[in-house]
């Protein structure tokens, strides 16, 4: 006669946060550290990484200690959490980019109705569309948007883009939406949009930093500064 034996039961998945003293330096070499060893792990502020895995609470806790060591950084491991909700994307007030352009008088109804056409089909940014048909210069849409937004313009050429802060954001989310962090605030990250009227930008950056300040620079400055950061991190 054959006896059934149950299955044991799987293994359940545990959430934490791993939170590092005033180094967003570190965060990302922290999230790469845990990835290494084979756990999801992601950048979830300045300052924290969060991860998520089968592996028992107190061996997560050694490789903590054991990271924190090597990198003479105190780091703080926090007992399980639930996976955090999706947050609401900060609302800017203000209207669209588009009807700010013909308030300002860079483009006309006709040539936004096209762009936003265009914008659609190619899936770009309006932003990136009119820059790209040569319909406005880029000073005059970052601070038409900083203006009328009451947001913070950006000149990243004069100061500059930390490596290690811009990586707290995935090189291909940031060049994909145009956006880029540029420094930290406590657990605030600041970040450089080209639009950040596009709430579907600003919503795909505060789903991996949640704590965002939203501001504004010219699209071709995130570019190079996007490059900048390859360069110096020989990320592909």
């Amino acid at each position: 006669m054959l006896t059934q034996v149950d299955a044991p039961p799987a293994a359940k998945s545990g959430h934490w946060r791993i939170t590092i003293d005033a180094r967003a330096d570190l965060v990302v070499p922290l999230r790469d550290y845990f990835r290494r060893l084979g756990v999801q792990a992601e950048v979830r502020g300045a300052t924290a990484v969060e991860v998520e895995t089968d592996i028992p609470f107190a061996e997560v806790e050694e490789w903590v200690d054991g990271w924190s060591q090597v990198n003479d950084v105190p780091a703080r491991l926090e007992q399980p959490v639930a996976a955090p909700a999706p947050r609401q994307a900060p609302l800017l007030k203000g209207p669209r980019l588009g009807e700010l352009l013909i308030r300002k008088g860079f483009v006309t109804e006709d040539q936004l109705k096209w762009a936003l056409a265009d914008s659609r089909h190619t899936g770009e940014l309006l932003g990136v569309v009119l820059l790209r048909r040569q319909l406005i210069f880029e000073d005059e849409l970052a601070r038409t948007l900083s203006d009328q937004l009451m947001i913070p313009y950006v000149s990243l050429m004069r100061i500059g883009v930390n490596a290690f802060v811009a990586r707290l954001l995935p090189i291909e989310v940031g060049e994909r939406v145009a956006a880029i962090p540029v420094r930290t605030s406590g657990e605030t990250v600041h970040v450089a949009f080209a639009d950040p009227t596009d709430s579907d930008a600003v919503g795909q950056v505060q789903a991996i930093l949640p704590d965002i300040e939203v501001c504004v620079a010219e699209l071709s400055d995130i570019k190079m500064a996007w490059r900048e950061v390859r360069r110096v991190t020989g990320a592909a």
